[in-house]
């Protein structure tokens, strides 16, 4: 849903005004912490079933949380999901199942 001036724009140009990025230092320090420690947990996690049964269904499942959480962190934040992302690897210390990069190459910050 857009706004009434937005939707006025979009009817006299036919443009959809742009969207902009914000950069991730603008963003609110409280959700961006909130993320942080959420992606510790499903890290966590993860490896915690992995270690006990690489191939079993709860490692699988807790794979995928993790890599939702990290889908719906691009779908939000774009190009800056990867500091996020970074964050979570240097406090844990832990890898990403499967090391496999959306956009670009994640590395310590």
């Amino acid at each position: 849903m857009c706004s009434p001036l937005e939707a006025r724009q979009i009817t006299c140009n036919g443009i959809a005004p742009r969207m902009e990025t914000m950069e991730l230092s603008l963003q609110n320090a409280e959700t961006i912490n909130r993320l942080v420690e959420q992606g510790e947990l499903l890290l966590k996690c993860f490896h915690e079933e992995h270690r006990n049964d690489p191939a079993g269904v709860e490692t699988e499942f807790a794979r995928g949380e993790l890599m939702g959480w990290r889908s719906t962190l691009h779908t939000l934040y774009s190009d800056c999901a990867e500091e996020i992302v970074n964050r979570v690897l240097v406090r844990t210390r832990l890898s990403i199942p499967g090391g496999a990069v959306p956009c670009g190459e994640a590395r310590a910050s």
